[in-house]
């Protein structure tokens, strides 16, 4: 096999790495570790068909770990005010941490999802998964609607919750039919708003 070197993106439970490494070596830790997908251009493949792939230096190789205990893992950014971390979780985990500590938010590629939606969600190695900490404590919550992708639905949110939704997923708050950046939100008076929605932006005017 050929020497050269190529990027592999390498996911382990301490977090992601960059790794040089020839094609030899990528098959050298597949065949260690029965347990090891890689991914070329989002594809999964064999040992055999790496052998074979055309690779060039555009080419994105990602390595993960399988199955754990049967159920595919996938990496999680999680926030904490330290900053990001990433960490490799199934869906169930997902769903566990979700349902066990409503003090922490999922979002899915920007959208936000429960424990409830996550079981029915279908995801991919290609999904961006965020865990953020809400903010809670005795502050004032709000009547909000939020229209996504799955419909409509109404939630309670504080003035916090509110406003790191709209940075960490981008959607757009609307207040009494009048969008508020997601940095006025904290001065804005919601107190006396009739209404407050929150929509997923519109891609393309459309």
């Amino acid at each position: 096999m050929s020497d050269k070197k190529f990027t592999v993106h390498v996911a382990r439970e301490s977090g992601h790495e960059q790794e040089l490494m020839t094609r030899k070596d990528i098959v050298d830790t597949l065949s260690a570790n029965e347990n090891t997908w890689v991914f070329v251009d989002s594809q999964m493949v064999s040992v055999e068909e790496l052998e074979n792939i055309e690779l060039s230096d555009a080419t994105e190789i990602r390595i993960n770990p399988g199955m754990v205990g049967g159920a595919e893992t996938f990496t999680v950014l999680v926030a904490s005010r330290e900053g990001d971390e990433s960490i490799l979780m199934t869906k169930q985990e997902l769903s566990d941490k979700l349902t066990s500590n409503n003090a922490n938010w999922l979002f899915i590629d920007g959208q936000m999802v429960d424990a409830a939606t996550i079981e029915n969600t279908e995801l991919s190695q290609d999904n961006v998964l965020r865990l953020v900490p809400s903010i809670v404590g005795g502050s004032e919550t709000f009547t909000v609607q939020i229209t996504d992708a799955s419909g409509h639905s109404v939630c309670e949110m504080t003035k916090e919750e509110i406003a790191t939704s709209a940075k960490e997923a981008n959607n757009w708050v609307f207040v009494d039919g009048k969008m508020v950046a997601a940095s006025a939100i904290a001065e804005t008076d919601l107190a006396q708003a009739a209404e407050i929605r929150m929509t997923r932006p519109l891609v393309g005017g459309q």
